[in-house]
């Protein structure tokens, strides 16, 4: 009788602080907002997206301290429902781009083609996990990259779906001795005085609960120095309406690479493309672009054309020079829809145009006509 009354009291006192905090929080927020869409020196907004940074951090703190008081407290109840497996890991994507680009870091996603169009289960739940693991990468990677690779099996009476979701991040690693403790609350990766990362360590303790309230499992791998790598291993339920035998899941129509530095750009030509079961890898810049192609083999290349460091026409002319490409065809997508830059496109060998904004259905249409001619050809 006495815990029960003490868990009432606990769940009371968390509500309370959430409101307490949360809307005082909210008011700081907003107001520095409106603050930074003044005429202000460019000292003064500096203090004012300082003041905003100190907010943001403020409010993750309360998400994950209330998040891990009612796991612990088993007050989290699963919400199963049909969902976008696609659009809920893009989702997340989409989330840390700001804050992987504002370290120079590349946030790629490899989704494969194996992974359901829609699924059963708790998309929340799944959001949170890898808003925690994301987020952990690219606050523990100075230089680099972070990478979420996700994949799909079947069982064998096609009811469900074991997916495998990978965060993986050039990061600094974590220490052989302290792996086993990693997932203890609390625990941070740096110890001391010295670390240089904040937090109250939590967000790897509510990823693993998580994890175990879906039934799932999760483990790291990690190299001091070198990165780590998170793997979780999630169970989802196939829809009543579409449950499928493994001979019907769909076979890949082929392999696209987008090479974009857009992050939205890359969003909706992923999104589009493997709702029609192609295969697509996407690149942020030409040198990610070419160390894909060296190591796999595409189909089809879309290829933006102003980028950082090689511009499209210099990736175009480098990945031709790679065994296997020199009759891939490569279709320049830009907003700068000159003469002279569909001259200079043909100069480099690429076969066809496209405009920005490029319609979705254009965009299948002309790779499923490129990938038709070269069943053709062949």
């Amino acid at each position: 009788m006495k815990s029960e009354v003490l868990r009432d009291l606990q769940s009371e006192f968390l509500a309370s602080l959430n409101h307490e905090i949360r809307t005082p929080l909210s008011g700081v927020l907003g107001m520095t907002d409106l603050l930074l869409e003044t005429s202000l020196t460019d000292e003064q907004r500096d203090y004012a997206a300082s003041a905003r940074l100190c907010a943001e951090n403020l409010l993750e703190i309360l998400n994950v301290t209330l998040e891990y008081s009612a796991l612990s407290a088993n007050r989290v109840r699963l919400e199963e429902s049909e969902f976008s497996l696609r659009d809920t890991l893009e989702g997340v994507l989409n989330e840390f781009a700001g804050k992987a680009q504002a370290k120079g870091l590349h946030l790629n996603g490899a989704l494969d083609n194996s992974l359901p169009e829609m699924a059963v289960g708790d998309p929340l739940r799944l959001r949170q996990i890898l808003w925690h693991l994301v987020g952990n990468a690219v606050k523990f990677t100075k230089e680099g990259s972070v990478d979420l690779r996700a994949a799909a099996v079947l069982s064998r009476d096609g009811k469900r779906w074991t997916v495998t979701l990978e965060v993986r991040d050039t990061g600094i690693g974590i220490a052989p001795q302290r792996l086993e403790e990693i997932f203890a609350s609390f625990r941070q990766i740096e110890t001391g005085l010295a670390r240089s990362h904040g937090g109250l360590g939590l967000g790897l303790a509510v990823a693993q609960k998580l994890v175990d309230l879906l039934n799932g499992s999760i483990r790291v791998a990690s190299e001091l120095g070198r990165g780590s790598v998170f793997t979780v291993e999630l169970p989802l339920r196939v829809p009543a309406s579409t449950e499928a035998r493994p001979q019907d899941v769909r076979k890949s129509r082929g392999r696209v690479l987008v090479i974009d530095d857009n992050n939205v750009a890359q969003t909706i030509a992923s999104h589009a493309l493997r709702r029609q079961s192609f295969e697509v890898q996407c690149a942020g810049d030409g040198l990610e672009a070419f160390n894909f192609a060296s190591k796999s083999q595409f189909d089809v290349i879309l290829l933006d054309l102003q980028m950082p460091g090689w511009d499209g026409f210099e990736t175009a002319e480098r990945i031709r020079e790679l065994p296997g490409y020199r009759e891939t065809p490569i279709i320049a997508v830009t907003a700068n829809c000159s003469d002279e830059n569909r001259a200079r496109c043909v100069a480099c060998g690429m076969q066809d145009f496209l405009s920005k904004p490029v319609r979705t259905r254009q965009l299948v249409q002309t790779v499923e006509k490129y990938l038709r001619q070269e069943a053709i050809a062949s």
